[in-house]
C-alpha cells in the first residue's frame, strides 16, 4: 500500500515522504495512529500541491 507520511517513523520513512508499506502494517499501525494517510489519487494531488507551495 502507498501511503504519505504525516510525521517521522523510526526506520520507515520521513515526514512529507512517499513510500510502499504493507498492507497489514498500514491498516493496523500506522493509519490508526494517523502516522501516514492512504496514497489516494485525492491524497497524491494535495500531497503534490503542498510539495509545490514549499518549493517556491
Amino acid at each position: 500500500m502507498k501511503v504519505i507520511f504525516n510525521v517521522d517513523v523510526k526506520g520507515q520513512g520521513k515526514k512529507g515522504e512517499l513510500k510502499e508499506v504493507s498492507d497489514g502494517y498500514a491498516r493496523n499501525f500506522l493509519l490508526p495512529r494517523k502516522l501516514v494517510t492512504e496514497a489516494t489519487a485525492d491524497n497524491l494531488n494535495a500531497f503534490r500541491l503542498k510539495e509545490k507551495a514549499k518549493a517556491a
